[in-house]
């Protein structure tokens, strides 16, 4: 998280964050700026990265893991598990791939590009939809 920090960006506020309490478990952070969202959260130990498109407005299947944005970038294969700070070295690297992907002329497109290869690891990792 303080990795992620010192690449703080003014156009960006925090717009959400929650903890459980506890010092090395269970806390999110979303920041929001002018054309994407980012969430970073420490769930049991693991650190799980996000964006979404902040506009048109945020919904749970617009939000997209790091490592499938990474994919779809770099076609850098998503079962490489990257430590926390190599993560926030590529984003800080490429935030403004990243960032082109949500822009008002082609986040949606980018979102169906996106969602594709999320539902293709799904499968993958957790079988075909029942019924």
């Amino acid at each position: 998280m303080k990795t992620l920090l010192e690449y703080s960006d003014p156009r960006y506020r925090i717009t959400d964050s929650r903890t459980s309490g506890a010092q090395t478990i269970d806390a999110a952070l979303a920041l929001s700026g002018p054309v994407a969202s980012w969430s970073s959260a420490n769930n049991r130990g693991q650190i799980n990265l996000g964006i979404a498109p902040t506009r048109p407005a945020k919904s749970h299947e617009h939000w997209f893991r790091i490592p499938l944005v990474r994919q779809y970038l770099d076609h850098y294969d998503e079962t490489n598990a990257a430590l926390p700070e190599e993560t926030a070295a590529w984003i800080r690297d490429n935030r403004g791939r990243i960032e082109d992907l949500f822009c008002d002329a082609s986040a949606a497109d980018s979102c169906k590009a996106l969602i594709a290869p999320e539902k293709a690891l799904a499968i993958k990792y957790l079988g075909p939809p029942k019924g």
